[in-house]
């Protein structure tokens, strides 16, 4: 995030401490907002009545609606210091860095759980 702010006019952020105070809120709301629609996609799917619709529904909102809690929470803590800009008041930047996030976090934990090289006589 600190690298869009440096090279990216569309993302504006003022220090290091301020571009991981903002991935962090991104990546918990991410993350808990994938749990809760997997929560929510099983109630759904049990209903008698019209279960897929129900569940396209309730994960649109819920995976749409979480950026905006997101962005709000960004907006509410750090304030100016922190801007997202362009298309749709700042919803491309937003996403833009939402999904990088996520790639480079898949990126390094499939580094991470890796099995370590094993040592043979």
């Amino acid at each position: 995030m600190l690298m869009y702010g440096q090279f990216w006019n569309w993302v504006v952020v003022e220090g290091l401490l301020l571009a991981l105070g903002a991935a962090v809120i991104m990546a918990f709301v991410l993350k808990t907002s994938v749990w809760f629609e997997s929560f929510a996609a099983n109630l759904c799917l049990r209903q008698p009545r019209l279960p897929k619709i129900k569940r396209f529904f309730a994960s649109w909102f819920i995976l749409i609606g979480s950026k905006v809690v997101a962005m709000g929470a960004i907006l509410f803590l750090f304030g100016e210091r922190v801007q997202f800009d362009g298309p749709f008041g700042g919803v491309v930047a937003f996403y833009i860095t939402i999904v990088s996030i996520v790639v480079f976090e898949s990126l390094l934990f499939k580094k991470r759980n890796k099995p370590l090289p094993s040592i043979t006589n």
